[in-house]
């Protein structure tokens, strides 16, 4: 089933149980595993977004997923950023995350939640990045999901 088909499909409350289960037991998984995240870039201009970046490559999960927390590893200058996630081209959401330094000089995000409906299996995923400063500054992300 497509993403919005694999809930909607399900006409029974039972039907509807059962995709709740997968939802909250289902393996979470990493993207990318075992790897360092992936660089976004913003755009030059203050708010302006920079070009997609590709995150998850098409084909690469092969069942219905969605994403459930968005892991920030870097960032390249104290700001506030704002980063919109897509299926191919298509906005699934955004979160805004603002970078400071600690007192020890390292800046520690925990996960952000990010909620979207369920991507058909096999969906690119894609982001876009601004940041109050501009600059062309870079966030660099890695994605937790699970599969249905």
């Amino acid at each position: 089933m497509s993403g919005k088909e694999h809930v909607a499909g399900r006409a029974t409350t039972f039907d509807k149980a059962e995709v709740m289960e997968e939802h909250i037991h289902a393996l979470s998984m990493v993207y990318p595993s075992l790897a360092g995240g992936v660089t976004i870039t913003g755009g030059v201009a203050a708010w302006q977004e920079g070009a997609f970046a590709e995150i998850i490559p098409v084909d690469t999960i092969t069942e219905d997923f969605d994403i459930h927390f968005i892991v920030v590893e870097d960032v390249s200058l104290d700001d506030i950023y704002e980063l919109s996630l897509y299926a191919a081209t298509t906005e699934i959401g955004r979160v805004r995350l603002t970078a400071t330094l600690t007192a020890g000089g390292r800046i520690i995000f925990p996960p952000i939640p990010f909620q979207c409906r369920v991507q058909a299996k096999n969906a690119q995923i894609q982001a876009k990045l601004a940041n109050e400063l501009g600059g062309s500054e870079t966030v660099k992300i890695s994605l937790h999901y699970h599969e249905y």
